[in-house]
């Protein structure tokens, strides 16, 4: 089936964007088949293995959507316990990794930075841990007689994937070899937007990959061309004078037409001596100009788009607070589709391992854990939390926090949640702890002491007292 020329993308065909546009929209996945997703997959791994700019709009991005706490909910503070124990471990590299490379967090987040980049990225389930497929290795097999039940290497019964098919190369030789594998022991981590018929959605950027590109190109030409500056010094100007010398002087003027000025800066600054008519000037071209500049800093908001960043996340010193403040909302936000795509992987990998740890080893688990009478599996409540950032202004945010509190308008669980302080009643129970230490030791009464000398005179004399 051939593809007009609008049935295209962009990052693909950077040339003729001026177009006409078809009547008769397609299919996504028609439009990219397994040699042209390719194409695109290695495109932007491309650009963001050589371009710094694409590189940190990748991590920044991740700062914000992939660090997440698991926090138990239980009624049993003892089980609550227990499974935080056991989740921090089985997310080290050696426990949930088929190759024990990566941890829980490692994993996350490069499954983020893949759907990014490439679409997609796929857990395979294999003898109680993971192995991490890149998206770009997910193809239709060849030489198979269902061949036209399989699209973007997922196999299709009535619109549902069966199966699907990896053909990860071997590190040691470089050669490939299809490994189908049965829908249920695969996660697909992945974020589908604008098309609902996508069985494997693209990668946001590309969109902005020529943007990307362009702007990695005029870089390295700008640069070149301020080196270039560099190699030319300065440039010295004599004005004709024809009555300057008489006929008696032609071996003095022949003289100094023919004497080279040569400025050497290698030891240090220079004086010039410069006979009547004679001017020295620099030689430079101005680059970059300011409209190129100006126009290079529109192309970078434009690029850093593609992931909802703002510029003034580049550049700091690009707005003021309210202004920074604004565009991080916004981010903020951005965030909460990709969070919730997290929060779906979380919660799956918590399920399979909460049901090994209930199982007895004898039907394929580890039996680590038993239940309280009357609780099942699916009883056991937990959440995974966004880790928030800490306050911009500490005072005025936690004084306007506690006042939501005290309104009714928040928890304090909720204030936890927001700025990253963990689960509330485990720092109530943690500072509960800490008194009855301090009450043993005598610490206590000094310090309550002191805080009472502060509120009822304001002055800070106690401070000597509780350090002596």
């Amino acid at each position: 089936m051939s593809l007009q020329q609008s049935d295209t993308y962009q990052a693909l065909n950077p040339k003729h964007r001026r177009r006409s546009t078809r009547l008769r929209p397609r299919s996504e996945n028609f439009l990219l088949t397994d040699n042209r997703r390719k194409a695109l997959q290695a495109n932007a791994l491309d650009v963001h293995r050589n371009m710094g700019l694409l590189a940190w709009a990748i991590r920044r991005t991740l700062d914000y959507c992939c660090l997440f706490d698991f926090q138990p909910r239980t009624n049993d503070r003892g089980l609550n316990v227990a499974l935080r124990e056991l989740m921090e471990r089985d997310t080290q590299a050696e426990a949930i990794d088929y190759y024990g490379r990566m941890d829980w967090d490692d994993m996350r987040r490069i499954a983020q930075a893949q759907q990014l980049l490439a679409g997609d990225a796929f857990f395979v389930r294999v003898n109680g841990s993971l192995q991490m497929v890149e998206g770009a290795f997910c193809q239709n097999p060849t030489g198979r007689r269902d061949q036209g039940q399989w699209v973007g290497g997922a196999k299709l019964v009535g619109g549902r994937v069966r199966a699907w098919n990896f053909a990860e190369e071997d590190p040691r030789t470089g050669q490939a070899q299809d490994r189908i594998i049965k829908a249920g022991s695969v996660w697909q981590y992945c974020q589908h937007e604008a098309r609902p018929n996508q069985i494997r959605p693209v990668a946001p950027i590309v969109a902005a990959l020529n943007e990307f590109r362009d702007l990695d190109e005029t870089f390295d030409h700008m640069r070149a061309k301020v080196k270039l500056d560099q190699l030319f010094g300065i440039a010295f100007a004599r004005k004709e004078d024809a009555e300057a010398f008489d006929e008696d002087d032609d071996e003095a003027s022949s003289a100094q037409e023919g004497a080279s000025r040569v400025v050497d800066f290698g030891d240090g600054p220079a004086v010039f001596d410069l006979d009547e008519g004679e001017s020295v000037e620099t030689i430079q071209s101005q680059t970059p100009a300011t409209s190129t500049q100006e126009f290079l800093q529109l192309c970078t908001q434009i690029a850093l788009k593609s992931l909802d960043l703002s510029y003034s996340m580049f550049s700091e010193n690009f707005t003021n607070y309210s202004g920074s403040r604004m565009a991080w909302i916004g981010f903020e936000r951005a965030c909460h589709t990709r969070r919730k795509t997290q929060r779906i992987l979380h919660d799956k990998m918590a399920r399979w391992r909460l049901y090994r740890w209930f199982l007895r080893p004898e039907f394929g688990g580890t039996g680590e854990l038993n239940l309280p009478s009357g609780m099942t599996p699916e009883d056991v409540k937990f959440r995974w939390v966004p880790r928030g950032v800490a306050w911009w202004k500490p005072q005025e945010e936690l004084d306007t926090a506690l006042r939501s509190v005290a309104a009714g308008l928040k928890s304090m669980q909720d204030v936890c949640d927001e700025f990253g302080l963990g689960d509330y009643l485990d720092n109530v129970a943690e500072i509960a702890k800490e008194r009855e230490e301090l009450e043993q030791f005598g610490f206590l009464q000094k310090w309550s002491d002191a805080a009472m000398v502060r509120l009822t005179d304001g002055s800070d004399s106690a401070d000597s007292e509780v350090t002596a």
